[in-house]
């Protein structure tokens, strides 16, 4: 596992592998902004949305 992810109670291994196949899905040429993750905070992107775009 990268080092950059934690893997404990809070990283699922669902989750865990939902950033990796963004990640892969991003450096193919996707935009970062279809994501289902987020990679700076480790979650699901629904769940840190408000973080990001100000509404």
């Amino acid at each position: 596992m990268p080092k950059h992810l934690k893997f404990g109670p809070d990283l699922s291994k669902k989750l865990y592998s939902a950033i990796e196949r963004d990640n892969q899905r991003e450096d193919a040429g996707m935009h970062s902004d279809d994501r289902q993750t987020c990679w700076s905070h480790q979650s699901w992107s629904e769940d840190c949305d408000d973080q990001h775009n100000p509404r």
